[in-house]
């Protein structure tokens, strides 16, 4: 029994390998991301969370003008922030295009060629 199964999905093999490899691809990828997504979302709640505590210091008149002054500070951090988080965006998305055109090529190839 088990030698006609092996038989009958012999043609296919290609194409399992080939759509192996796709997935693989795919949940590094995805990995990829949100590892991104995640270590962005931890550093803007880090800042959110210790500008809080910074704003329930407030107590005069004089320590609200010091809060004032430095949300320009926060605010250019952000600024850069989101700057470094588009490029590292931008330099994840070229790696995933080219992985992409990489594996569909290696596809492609073992299948018209069969090896």
């Amino acid at each position: 029994m088990s030698e006609i199964s092996v038989r009958f999905t012999e043609p296919f093999g290609p194409w399992v390998a080939a759509l192996t490899r796709v997935n693989c691809f795919m949940v590094e990828q995805v990995e990829k991301a949100v590892t991104l997504r995640m270590d962005s979302l931890k550093a803007y709640i880090d800042l959110g969370v210790s500008q809080v505590r910074v704003a329930f210091k407030v107590t005069d008149p004089h320590s609200l003008h010091e809060f004032t002054d430095s949300q320009f500070a926060v605010l250019s951090f952000v600024g850069h922030r989101l700057l470094d988080d588009g490029r590292v965006l931008n330099e994840w998305a070229n790696d995933c295009c080219h992985q992409a055109q990489r594996v569909a090529r290696q596809n492609l190839l073992s299948l018209i060629f069969k090896y």
